[in-house]
């Protein structure tokens, strides 16, 4: 998938924090990507980034934070 431009992001996914510019892509990312796989069990609470302890309620939320916080 080619990269997304923050303001272009419209879904993303629970289980890995992947974003993508509409509830379509998402959709299919899903069945492609998570289709029938054993995922690890999402963790209770807040997610806490590893680089500077922020704490956030979705893994697309920590993922877009790293992207855009921690990225080179």
């Amino acid at each position: 998938m080619p990269y997304v431009e923050y303001d272009e992001v419209g879904a993303a996914c629970a289980d890995c924090g992947r974003q993508f510019p509409s509830a379509e892509a998402l959709e299919a990312h899903r069945a492609d990507s998570h289709a029938g796989a054993e995922l690890p069990a999402r963790p209770k609470g807040p997610l806490r980034c590893s680089v500077c302890s922020r704490t956030f309620r979705s893994l697309g939320a920590l993922a877009e934070h790293s992207r855009r916080d921690h990225s080179g």
